[in-house]
């Protein structure tokens, strides 16, 4: 039977459609600032821009700014004016960029709710703030429409009381609905203005395939780019086991430790438990907070084992940079664990490592006149929050639409600076409750091997190399054993040379007599088309966190978002 060409046309271009519209929902990735910014960091900010919001012309060509912003929050994404800043001449306020919005443009929308607030746990003070509904563009991508919160005063509030401008606003990661509706009349509903979030935007327009993001900041001081995915995550950023948990924000923090990961220890001990204060605490991991707001007394239990002593005129603990074990403390592998529950179905808590190199962390003007090394650890009475300082070795993500929140250790920079490797990216699907990291006992020692320095261990008749199979940053032998080497090499390598063509040949042997490892009932190696191994060639395997106890989010899935102005048809609500 012959068809038609018209039919034919039909067809391919159903084709083409579906195939365009597949290729077009794919998880987003947000670029970052080659900057770093303080005064208590460094931190790392991701790159948009501000402004703007007709169809027609590029965006570029209305009155748009190009800002560093600090991923995290929900609905408004916050920006400050230049008249923010015209009270701290010549300081941080205001480097990671100003933006004045269009008055006309803003006027199209006019919301009447003021945006003025404090936050404690950050110390920032927005004044004269009013919510905009304009334009934010992210690599290209511009949503409409978007939630913003502009202020033309604010400042931030620092633990000494130290007052400052805002160096940095803010990128909204999402929230419960996919857009903020601002109801102008209470008898008219029709007049509401509805802003979006963005990646709201872009899971409205379906050009994502979830409501979610995954979140690693990296570290600035490591030169180690952070990672920003809506829709997805990095799973080169994700270290199994993965723990999930309901809440938006708390999650529960059930004891702080002291470890070391290889080689001799630091300090007097090993390792050492329960320096938590109380048995467990709820505890919101907070990428715009940057500190570890922790309970004073679970603080001076730090500061008891650690070379750091409490400031009473800056309100911090500083670093003893001459007490000797400092430079062993920052430079070996040793760290601040966190425990946290396991997910759904799993019997082992999860430890989230931080090693102490992270924990040193600079102070500059206005909370001190000349830079001084601090400890993170800020004592809190009310929220206690995980922010930057723990989150850059720590992966963060959620899914809106399914009420599941993911927290999982984050690896090091490895040696190309892109923790596991580039070319991770995933896709979060619209009903994930899970996802994936690749598992391995070393994968975290070797993601930070080159920037450590493993420490003798005392032993026998005085110190000695580590001998525990793992590469230390240098050779992975003390002076003594090289020294040893030296002297036998001209004896020893023929000798040497023979052992070594034995020791192959039965490794030969030996693999060739053994079962695959699925064959002997250990689970193998698996990748799926396009993923990327491991840098180091690590053992890995696929390894989820799972939640148990969220209801489902009534999110719609097939409703069309238009983008024009005046839009006012969603009707998801926050106020």
């Amino acid at each position: 039977m012959r068809i038609a060409p018209a039919s034919v046309l039909v067809h391919l271009l159903l084709i083409f459609w579906s195939i365009t519209h597949v290729a077009a929902s794919q998880h987003f990735v947000v670029p970052w600032s080659t900057k770093s910014y303080g005064p208590d960091g460094p931190w790392q900010a991701v790159v948009i821009t501000a402004g703007g919001n007709e169809t027609g012309p590029p965006i570029k060509s209305q009155k748009t700014s190009d800002l560093s912003v600090y991923p995290g929050g929900s609905y408004e994404s916050i920006t400050f004016t230049a008249a923010a800043c015209e009270g701290y001449p010549g300081t941080l306020c205001g480097v990671g960029g100003t933006w004045d919005p269009d008055p006309y443009q803003a006027a199209q929308q006019p919301v009447s709710w003021p945006a003025n607030w404090t936050d404690k746990s950050t110390g920032i003070h927005v004044e004269q703030g009013k919510h905009v509904v304009l334009a934010i563009t992210i690599n290209e991508r511009t949503a409409y429409n978007a939630s913003l919160a502009s202020a033309s005063s604010g400042n931030v509030t620092y633990p000494n009381g130290n007052v400052g401008g805002v160096p940095v606003g803010t990128l909204a990661l999402g929230a419960d609905k996919i857009v903020q509706e601002f109801g102008q009349n209470p008898n008219n509903i029709s007049e509401n203005i509805n802003a979006y979030t963005f990646p709201g935007w872009l899971y409205g327009n379906k050009l994502t395939p979830s409501y979610s993001y995954g979140l690693h900041i990296g570290s600035a001081a490591f030169n180690y780019p952070g990672s920003l995915v809506f829709g997805g995550y990095d799973k080169g950023r994700v270290i199994a086991p993965v723990t999930a948990f309901s809440a938006e924000r708390a999650v529960q923090l059930i004891d702080i430790s002291i470890g070391v990961l290889s080689g001799g220890s630091p300090f007097n001990f090993t390792s050492k438990e329960k320096l938590l204060s109380t048995d467990r605490i709820s505890i919101w991991p907070d990428p715009l907070a940057p500190y570890l707001s922790l309970p004073r007394e679970t603080c001076d239990n730090l500061a008891s084992v650690l070379p750091i002593t409490f400031d009473k005129d800056l309100n911090y603990y500083l670093w003893d940079t001459n007490d000797p074990s400092f430079a062993k403390i920052i430079s070996s592998p040793s760290y601040l664990g966190f425990t946290f529950p396991p997910t759904a179905g799993a019997a082992d808590n999860v430890v989230i490592k931080v090693p102490f190199a992270l924990l040193n962390l600079t102070l500059e003007a206005p909370i001190t006149d000349t830079p001084k090394q601090y400890f993170p650890c800020v004592p809190t009475e009310f929220e206690h929050k995980l922010g930057r300082a723990f989150l850059q070795a720590a992966f963060i993500g959620r899914n809106w639409k399914m009420k599941t929140s993911w927290l999982a250790q984050a690896p090091g920079p490895g040696p190309a600076r892109q923790g596991l490797g580039e070319g991770q990216h995933k896709d979060i699907a619209d009903d994930d409750t899970m996802i994936e990291g690749f598992e391995g006992d070393d994968l975290f020692f070797n993601s930070w091997k080159e920037q450590w320095s493993l420490l003798e261990k005392q032993g026998g008749n005085g110190s000695q190399a580590v001998g525990d199979g793992n590469t230390s940053a240098g050779s992975g032998l003390s002076t003594g054993a090289k020294a040893g080497l030296g002297i036998g090499a001209g004896l020893g390598t023929i000798a040497l040379l023979a052992a070594l063509n034995f020791c192959l040949k039965r490794s030969r042997k030996n693999k060739s007599s053994q079962p695959h490892m699925h064959e002997a009932g250990l689970q193998h190696t698996t990748y799926q088309e396009n993923d990327t191994k491991p840098i180091d060639l690590y053992a890995h395997e696929k390894h989820g966190g799972r939640i148990h106890d969220g209801p489902t989010a009534e999110l719609p899935s097939t409703q069309q978002y238009p983008v024009e102005l005046g839009d006012t048809s969603t009707q998801n609500s926050r106020h």
